[in-house]
């Protein structure tokens, strides 16, 4: 037992891991700090327009997010990791220079976005640039983490939600208002962008052997399944969390678009709180190495998710309006009726997350379920939403019945084996 936990301790991946994860907690930390010093400082109107912003930069930017989970997948799975990830850097800048129109195009947009998102100005002009900023970078960070270069990662990350918080900070004093945390917001981006590339390049590109030339159209990316589960599966779980925001701040005065903001918040705060797990959870899934463990991890990480999510929901019971009014003040307590409705989606959030990324990981077609399901979720808010307190109930309800299924399929497959065992032996 002691030569298996010296054993365990000294693994390079749990030793990252455990940095992956603690970092990643304090970065969603600070991002908390931020959400809460911005709602404090612009109001229920003002912090609507930052929670809406977000959540158009998120939805628009769901190709970065397929392209990250695609680089920790092949990366991770790769013989040569580092040698497939410069092949890959290769490739892109390669598409980059053939497609800088495409880049211009983008930001020729942007006198019209205000009008479009109901976002202001300074939002709105601010979204062309920051979706820009979010696509150079998906590679490095993408790659940092299918590298396990966590210790970077992590370094980069903490700095980056630093820079973004200062502009919360400035506002809180009443140096500025919405550009002063806009801007930072957008200088956040150009660090991260800028920092990444330069650790990639830097331990890569003296460290792995001349990559071999990785001959690839963009045509023959989409033919590839595996891209068009990631596509599905990440996508909708990043619309899910972001269009109900966007669906309250079209169809709701602003300032309940503002309290729904804070409502999605907490709802997030164990997300953030849980969240490192998920991607850890993903890398270690997606890798062939450690392929027997899968099963009893998943397992495992349920029971604690378990454990996590009713803690939390008597958490918010018991100290929801204390945390109401000592995070975001007075002016927000129309939101204590729906706090706990808030720690239940964030739990049926992870959930569902946790468990799409364990049959993504696998290359399953089960890791579909939530993109399946997703136009009824669409349906549901159009026809059933007239208050707010509706769509906390259809997000809730939705990811709650994905688990289910989930579960289902998870332990239907573990009966089936172990049938198939006792027929043998």
């Amino acid at each position: 037992m002691k030569k298996t936990f010296q054993k365990l301790r000294s693994n390079a991946f749990i030793q990252g891991g455990f940095l992956f994860t603690a970092s990643n907690f304090l970065v969603g930390l600070i991002n908390y700090f931020f959400n809460f010093l911005a709602g404090r400082a612009l109001g229920p109107e003002g912090y609507g327009e930052i929670a809406a912003l977000f959540s158009y930069v998120v939805i628009f930017s769901i190709p970065i997010g397929v392209i990250g989970m695609l680089l920790i997948q092949k990366i991770g799975s790769a013989e040569h990791g580092e040698e497939y990830a410069l092949a890959v850097e290769e490739w892109a800048k390669t598409k980059i220079r053939r497609w800088w129109f495409m880049f211009v195009a983008i930001l020729v947009l942007t006198p019209f976005i205000p009008g479009l998102t109901n976002l202001t100005p300074a939002a709105g002009y601010a979204l062309p640039l920051l979706f820009i900023l979010s696509l150079l970078g998906a590679f490095y960070t993408g790659a940092l983490q299918g590298l396990h270069l966590f210790v970077w990662f992590a370094a980069i990350s903490i700095l980056t939600a630093l820079i973004k918080l200062t502009g919360a900070i400035i506002a809180m004093y009443g140096l500025g208002r919405l550009e002063i945390i806009i801007l930072l917001i957008i200088l956040s981006s150009i660090f991260s962008l800028f920092v990444s590339q330069f650790v990639f390049q830097r331990r890569l590109h003296k460290k792995a052997k001349a990559p071999q030339k990785l001959v690839k159209r963009i045509r023959d990316v989409f033919k590839d399944k595996q891209v068009w589960y990631t596509v599905s599966a990440t996508g909708v779980l990043t619309l899910l969390n972001n269009i109900d925001i966007i669906f309250v701040k079209k169809m709701f005065p602003a300032d309940e678009a503002g309290i729904f903001g804070a409502w999605a918040l907490f709802a997030k705060m164990i997300f953030y709180a849980l969240g490192p797990l998920l991607t850890l959870g993903f890398i270690f899934f997606s890798s062939k190495k450690y392929e027997k463990y899968h099963q009893i991890v998943f397992i495992v990480s349920f029971l604690l998710f378990i454990v996590g999510g009713v803690t939390a929901n008597l958490g918010y019971g018991l100290f929801g309006r204390l945390m109401i009014e000592s995070l975001f003040g007075k002016q927000f307590l129309s939101l204590l009726p729906y706090v706990e409705w808030a720690s239940l989606f964030g739990v049926g959030y992870v959930m569902m997350t946790f468990m799409m990324n364990y049959f993504l990981a696998r290359k399953s077609s089960v890791s579909l379920v939530p993109a399946v399901l997703f136009p009824l979720y669409i349906v549901s808010l159009f026809v059933f939403a007239d208050q707010l307190v509706d769509v906390m109930y259809i997000d809730t309800m939705f990811t709650f019945i994905c688990i289910t299924i989930f579960l289902l399929v998870f332990f239907k497959n573990r009966f089936v084996y172990l049938l198939q065992l006792f027929r043998n032996g």
